[in-house]
């Protein structure tokens, strides 16, 4: 762990003077390492427009990246947008400018013809609901279409079954959006800038993507999103042809026209993403990495994920590398940003009352239980006692920004609960995991895998990746129980001829068989809420969570409200038709008593484990959130936000870590030793071969900063060393 560069860009606060430097940290002094040339010409070439993304695990320094590669672009004579699709912003924060509001902003003080904007995820999703025709619809088909329906049945002495179909409230279905469709919208959203002519002016545009799960699945999405749009259109056009009677049971208008129009330009705009992304004329991602063993195992996955998905990609940079002569000056420096970052964790609303644990910079990577368990006594010993009075199992969730160290917290507090006696969970919520990785032994496959010390050491310590494909798995297995079928089946049986031709036609089934956005992180986290309960797991006094960076987190603890509600759908559209298909068949066939259906109790279960964790969140007295964080401006900047974002889900928090702390009696012999450790890093990713391999890729390294780099001279003067 060392000290990490900003991972953001912004817009337009306070307008700067027009000319003149922007206000911005002391240009660091930097040493060049020997750097592939040739890379920034290359990526300046040609006047057409490219695409660059620059993505990897958190805290590597992604903002701070392509805001410099921006400014050097811009200032090579590129009109250039540099754009933040991470939840989580800190653009604005490396520009020295706020670029918030979803719209790009020009930098000011400056005279380069650069852009900066950060995407709003709920704007985009709010775009979605309108589309959709949400709310809308629903008054159009008015009274008069429903009461239609409910005539005709009532004719045919059919007035139970209307009451049942109208009670599945079917229009709900079309207005849930697909998965992860806020960051589908995010990228499709700046597609669209760069189609509108006032927008054609940009010539490079620069993502600064979120951490490596989230960006993985964002590259997986346009199939996903296109998918299940393709239903909602497919169902509204055939709403156009139902009679009236039909659309009634859906609240719907007259007319689909308009909705289908605007879902098939959303649905035009995530081809196109989904084309862009695989174009190597326009489109080239670099991977961004620090020298440390878990950036680069986690680099290589991430490669693995692009090749697979052919995205394309051909350079990787290592950034904060030590280089030899930074020795004191790096160390003096760093410690005037900490200061600065330490009165902010001391002073700000939202993190003054907590309880403060300073953990020291290490002068070696924290991996394997020896590592852990000496890193674990440092950093635990003040708090340990009152964290562990009280209930007798607790629940311990770390979460921060990205490389702030979460997973050697985490797993070194695991550690520290296991040598004191306490079987012990941890649990990694990530979907770039990496906590096989600190414990040197593979945690993966969905359940608890026995950490086993190199001493010998007998430890009540479990550990377990959960895989969010499983989860999904899950899911699907649990909708897939011919929802649709048992809905053809009971229309069939209604014997209603026309309307259940037209009903059948609009194979609702299909629509049930999407799960909800997010789903995958949160059936994780329910699913240890629910094996947690089983007689077999009950000897696990502690459990631990070591969870993804900071905007999947805060999307973690609201999702068990969201899909209480998107499953509290699902559960209520099988009910029904259990509910009519028996009333129908008792109709028809004398009464046999309705069988039960599999998948209401599965998503039953499914959606009381969630209640579950819900409650588990916010239980006082078993459950703590603890922040990490370190000490620079960026990250305390963030934190704040976390706090303030926990504390309004009403989610117990008490203590934050600042983490990588430099002691003031630090000398050089610490730096030796990262060096060492970096070399070995570098090492590891150079014997990375084979054609999918990170040693096929052109190596870019940055030096380590021994400021912040924020603002236009000081990423100014930082893109001159990278970006050769």
């Amino acid at each position: 762990p060392h000290p990490r560069l900003p991972a953001t860009t912004s817009a337009a606060s306070a307008p700067l003077p027009a000319r003149g430097p922007a206000p911005c940290a002391a240009v660091p002094t930097v040493v060049t390492p020997d750097n592939a040339t040739g890379v920034f010409e290359e990526l300046a070439a040609g006047q057409q427009r490219k695409y660059i993304m620059i993505s990897g695990k958190g805290g590597v320094g992604k903002t701070s990246l392509s805001a410099s590669l921006a400014v050097k672009l811009a200032a090579a004579g590129h009109t250039t947008l540099v754009v933040s699709t991470d939840p989580a912003h800190s653009l604005s924060d490396s520009l020295a400018q706020d670029v918030s509001g979803g719209r790009p902003v020009l930098l000011q003080g400056t005279d380069l013809p650069l852009w900066g904007l950060e995407i709003d995820p709920e704007e985009a999703k709010r775009e979605f609901f309108e589309g959709s025709g949400a709310g809308q619809d629903g008054e159009a088909g008015g009274p008069s279409a429903a009461s239609q329906v409910s005539d005709f049945m009532n004719r045919m002495g059919m007035g139970f079954v209307i009451d049942q179909l109208k009670e599945l409230k079917l229009g709900e279905l079309l207005n849930t959006p697909p998965p992860g469709l806020d960051e589908a919208v995010a990228i499709a959203k700046v597609v669209q800038f760069v189609q509108a002519a006032e927008y054609a002016r940009f010539s490079r545009i620069v993502f600064d993507t979120a951490p490596t799960g989230h960006t993985l699945r964002l590259l997986a999405l346009p199939d996903f999103v296109d998918a299940s749009l393709a239903k909602v259109i497919r169902l509204r056009k055939k709403l156009n042809g139902a009679t009236s009677v039909v659309r009634g049971l859906f609240g719907a208008g007259e007319s689909q026209d308009e909705a289908v129009e605007k879902l098939e330009l959303l649905q035009q705009r995530v081809r196109m993403v989904k084309a862009l992304f695989r174009d190597k004329t326009q489109t080239e991602f670099i991977i961004a990495t620090i020298p440390t063993y878990l950036g680069v195992n986690e680099s290589s996955r991430l490669l693995q994920a692009l090749r697979a998905e052919q995205i394309p990609c051909k350079r990787i940079i290592v950034n904060q590398i030590v280089g030899p002569q930074q020795g004191d000056a790096y160390l003096r420096m760093k410690m005037k940003d900490q200061i600065a970052a330490l009165e902010m964790v001391a002073n700000d609303p939202g993190l003054r009352p907590l309880r403060k644990v300073i953990a020291p910079m290490v002068d070696v990577e924290v991996r394997g239980v020896p590592a852990l368990s000496y890193f674990g006594n440092v950093v635990w010993k003040d708090v340990y006692d009152q964290m562990n009075q009280g209930a007798d199992r607790k629940f311990f969730l770390l979460g921060g920004k990205g490389g702030v160290g979460k997973t050697s917290c985490s797993s070194s507090l695991a550690v520290h609960f296991a040598n004191d006696g306490l079987p012990t969970l941890v649990v990694s919520t990530d979907p770039a995991h990496s906590l096989s990785d600190a414990f040197d032994q593979d945690l993966s496959g969905g359940s608890p895998v026995k950490i086993t010390s190199p001493l010998g050491d007998e430890l009540p310590l479990w550990g377990l990746q959960l895989d969010p494909e499983q989860a999904k798995a899950e899911l699907r297995a649990v909708l897939a129980d011919d929802g649709g079928k048992k809905l053809n089946e009971t229309l069939d049986g209604l014997g209603l001829g026309v309307i259940s031709d037209q009903l059948k036609d609009l194979q609702l089934g299909e629509l049930l068989d999407t799960p909800p956005p997010g789903v995958d992180e949160a059936i994780a986290i329910a699913k240890v809420v629910q094996f947690l309960k089983a007689p077999e797991y009950s000897h696990f006094k502690r459990i631990v969570f070591d969870t993804a960076p900071t905007g999947h987190t805060l999307r973690l603890l609201s999702l068990p409200d969201f899909l209480d509600a998107s499953i509290g759908k699902l559960v209520r559209l099988r009910q029904k038709l259990s509910a009519a298909t028996s009333a129908v068949k008792n109709l028809f066939s004398g009464g046999q008593p309705g069988e039960e259906d599999v998948a209401v109790k599965r998503l039953e279960a499914l959606q009381a484990s969630m209640e579950d964790a819900k409650a588990m969140f916010r239980n006082q007295q078993t459950t703590e959130f603890i922040i990490v964080t370190i000490p620079t401006v960026m990250a305390t900047a963030e934190s704040c936000r976390l706090a303030s974002a926990l504390q309004h889900e009403g989610i117990p928090l008490k203590t934050i870590i600042v983490n990588q702390v430099v002691q003031a009696n630090a000398t050089d012999k610490f730096l030796t030793a990262r060096r060492a450790d970096q070399a070995r890093a570098l090492h590891h990713l150079e014997e990375d071969t084979g054609p999918d391999g990170l040693a096929s890729l052109q190596l870019i390294k940055a030096p380590l900063c021994d400021l912040e780099v924020r603002g236009v001279p000081a990423l100014s003067y930082f893109g001159n060393v990278v970006w050769k």
